[in-house]
C-alpha cells in the first residue's frame, strides 16, 4: 500500500491521555466535551464527534480530529481553550500514552465510552 500526500497541511490526529484525580472522572468527561465544543466553534474541528476510552486504571484517552497541523496551534492559542486547560489540569493529569498498560500491546484495546453531548460549560 502507498499513500502519497500532495497536500503540506493535512489533518491531524491528536490522541491523549488523562489521569482523572479521585472523584472527577465525569468532571473530566465535561472539560473534554466543552474542549471539543470548543474546537468545532472554533472551526477547527468537524462536527464528528470525538473517540474517549477508559483503560484499566481509569485513564481516559482523547481521540480527535484536526483539519489540519497548523490548526493544533490555533487551538492551543485560544484563550478561552487556554481556559478550560487550565481548569482540566486541576483535575486531571495529562499522562504519556505509554504509561497505559495498554500500550505495552501492538495494538490498543480499551472499554468505550460515551460522549458527553450538553452545551454548558463545566464551572
Amino acid at each position: 500500500m502507498h499513500f502519497c500526500i500532495e497536500e503540506t497541511d493535512v489533518e491531524r490526529i491528536l490522541v491523549v491521555a488523562y489521569r482523572p484525580n479521585a472523584g472527577k472522572r465525569e468532571e473530566l468527561l465535561a472539560f473534554l466535551a466543552a474542549q471539543h465544543r470548543r474546537g468545532r466553534e472554533l472551526g477547527l474541528l468537524d462536527d464528528i464527534r470525538p473517540l474517549l476510552g477508559e483503560g484499566t486504571h481509569g485513564e481516559i484517552v482523547y481521540i480527535v480530529t484536526l483539519r489540519s497541523g497548523t490548526d493544533v496551534d490555533r487551538l492551543w492559542e485560544d484563550p478561552v481553550f487556554q481556559d478550560l486547560d487550565a481548569s482540566l489540569s486541576m483535575i486531571a493529569r495529562m499522562v504519556p500514552l505509554q504509561t497505559l498498560d495498554e500500550a505495552a500491546a501492538s495494538y490498543m484495546d480499551m472499554a468505550s465510552l460515551p460522549v458527553h453531548g450538553g452545551t454548558d460549560i463545566p464551572r
